[in-house]
Order: C-alpha cells, then sequence, then structure tokens
C-alpha cells in the first residue's frame, strides 16, 4: 500500500523565537508576516514556560482514530470523518507549536540546552548560529536534538526565514503522515496518495488564500477555509463515487440538465445528508442549488473536481470565535 501524500488536515500553528538580543528580536518579528502567529522571547525561561504549558486538546492524529475489537486478537480501525471536520470549532488547534527557532549564544542557557528542554519532540527545532558555532550545530542535527539550523547573518534575509520557517511547518505535519498510512492501510481514500491532488490542493490554497484543510466525506473530499473562517468545499470524485452521483440523480428523478451534466462530469453534487424523498407535496428539492460546476483532473487515476464556495459546513461553526483571525486577534501586538 502506497504512504499518503497529503496530510488528511493542515492548519497554521504558533511559531516560537527565541533571542535575548531584543532589537534583533524586534527586528525580525516585526517583519514577519502579520497573518503568522508568532511569539518571541528575550527570556529562555519564560519561552520554555509557554512551549511546556500543557495544552487541553490533544492533538488531532491522537483522537481521529476509533479502535474496536471484535476478537481478542483482532481490532478494527476507524477514521472518524466527523472529528476531523469538527476541528474547526477548536481555537486551541493554533496554539500547537510547529517550529522554534532559538538562538545559540545565549548567556544564561545556550540553544541547545533550551532544546533538551523542550517537552514536545513533534515541534521542529532549528538553531540560530554564528560561524563559531556551526560545528556544534551539526553534531546537534547529526544526534537529531534540532532538526535544522541557519547562520544568523542570513536570518536578516527575511523572506529566506519567511521559507524557512513554511519547510518545517510542512514537516511537522508530514509526521503524522506515517502514522496516518498505517491506520488507513486498509481503507485509504485514493485521493490522499496522489501527487496530482496534492498540488491541486496547494494551488486552491494560493489561489483562494486559504490556511487550513480538513477531510471530509459524503461527498468526499475537503473543508477548507480562510483566514477570516469563510469556506470552500473541495469535492474529489473518484469514477465509483461520480457513478454514485449519477445513480442518485436519476432515482429521483432530478431534472434533465442536471442528469445530464453530471453524467458529462461537468457537474458534482452536494449531496449529503438530505434526500429528494423527504420532500413532498409542492416542495420540490433544491437540485440546482445541491450541484457545483466540475472538472476533470488527470492523476494516477480521473478524478472529477468540484467547488463550492462559502459552503455550509455540516457542523456548527462561529468563525467570530474559531477562525485564524480570531486567534491571531488574542496575541499581544509586535
Amino acid at each position: 500500500m502506497p504512504s499518503l501524500t497529503l496530510s488528511p488536515y493542515f492548519h497554521p500553528t504558533t511559531i516560537v523565537l527565541v533571542d535575548d538580543n531584543e532589537a534583533f528580536l524586534r527586528s525580525l518579528t516585526l517583519e514577519l508576516p502579520a497573518t503568522m502567529a508568532c511569539h518571541g522571547f528575550t527570556s529562555p525561561e519564560e519561552a520554555l514556560a509557554f512551549l511546556n504549558e500543557p495544552i487541553d486538546l490533544q492533538p488531532l492524529v491522537d483522537r481521529c482514530f476509533t479502535f474496536h475489537r471484535s476478537h481478542p486478537d483482532q481490532a478494527i480501525i476507524h477514521l472518524d470523518l466527523g472529528l476531523i471536520e469538527q476541528e474547526i470549532n477548536y481555537l486551541q488547534r493554533f496554539r500547537r507549536v510547529s517550529v522554534v527557532l532559538v538562538d545559540y549564544a545565549m548567556p544564561a542557557v545556550n540553544g541547545l540546552q533550551f532544546c533538551e528542554r523542550t517537552v514536545d519532540r513533534h515541534a521542529r527545532r532549528a538553531l540560530l548560529t554564528g560561524v563559531a558555532d556551526e560545528k556544534l550545530a551539526v553534531e546537534a542535527f547529526n544526534a537529531g536534538l534540532i532538526h535544522r539550523f541557519i547562520s544568523k547573518h542570513k536570518a536578516t534575509a527575511v523572506e529566506a526565514v519567511i521559507a524557512f520557517i513554511a519547510e518545517l511547518e510542512r514537516e511537522y505535519f508530514s509526521q503524522y503522515l506515517g502514522r496516518l498510512s498505517a491506520n488507513l492501510a486498509l481503507d485509504p481514500p485514493g485521493f490522499l496518495m496522489d501527487p496530482a491532488i496534492a498540488v491541486e490542493v496547494q494551488r486552491l490554497m494560493h489561489q483562494e488564500r486559504l490556511v487550513e484543510y480538513y477531510l471530509v466525506g459524503d461527498p468526499p473530499g475537503f473543508l477548507m477555509l480562510r483566514s477570516d473562517g469563510s469556506t470552500i468545499r473541495v469535492l474529489v470524485l473518484d469514477a465509483a463515487a461520480h457513478q454514485r452521483q449519477i445513480e442518485f440523480a436519476a432515482r429521483f428523478a432530478a431534472p434533465a440538465h442536471i442528469q445530464q451534466g453530471i453524467a458529462s462530469g461537468e457537474l458534482a453534487g452536494l449531496f449529503s445528508g438530505e434526500s429528494p424523498a423527504d420532500y413532498f407535496g409542492d416542495e420540490r428539492y433544491p437540485w440546482d442549488a445541491r450541484v457545483v460546476p466540475a472538472r476533470r483532473l488527470r492523476g494516477r487515476e480521473p478524478w472529477l473536481i468540484g467547488l463550492a464556495r462559502d459552503a455550509a459546513a455540516d457542523i456548527d461553526y462561529d468563525p467570530a470565535v474559531s477562525s485564524y483571525d480570531a486567534y491571531l486577534a488574542t496575541l499581544a501586538p509586535r
């Protein structure tokens, strides 16, 4: 079974910068994008207190699987898509620290001692070094204590630091792919393994200014969000899912243009939950409101991609309370 190419979920996280040089730290944090959740510390002890503070919300990867033991020697692992989608209700998802960028040459605690005292082993740890510190940094990297190091003079190039942080944040999420791949091995959504879908998701993230996404089902695809909490529902249908939609439209006698559009792949349906059979009398099933334009995407197999902007989530969700913008508003001004 091939490994996952695309994580079932992604959301912004918090970045921590630690440097006892207040002028350097302030300059760096001010030049980072306002859309990046960032905490800067001149005190290593204060930074460690923040990093090691327990978060009530367990990582989603630890919550989205349920185990049912049908036999003493056999367990069934089930991915709960509802729990993945419910994650958008938890503001604390953004509180997770994915990247720690720490200066090596601090008087009270050097950067390597600092990294040894961090509790979360999933956070990517990067060291800011001077020329004289690079040998130590290489040894620490080889020992697994840090994941990257960057010369401090390069850290003045903000574009390089932003790219550096983005790379480490992607690496932070990629840690979960092995566990997810193993647990999904019996019945994985095939599109998570197709590089063409990964490229399409990244394209949409950039084009639509999206900051997070979550795997959903019925119909399969992703719920994707902008920083203000507005949503896009992306449908990703394989041949079998497409055929089910064709049969659904025919079974409930959808208007001819709906049946033709779905059959040709020009339309895809947001058919979930309710059924046309639940509509009686003069009330008509809103077929036109339940379909979106679709297009074909060639990957390891043919896919049908549909996109619904400002789609309503299937759960109660208040962007004013749990969007990324709401989290950014809780942070101290830089």
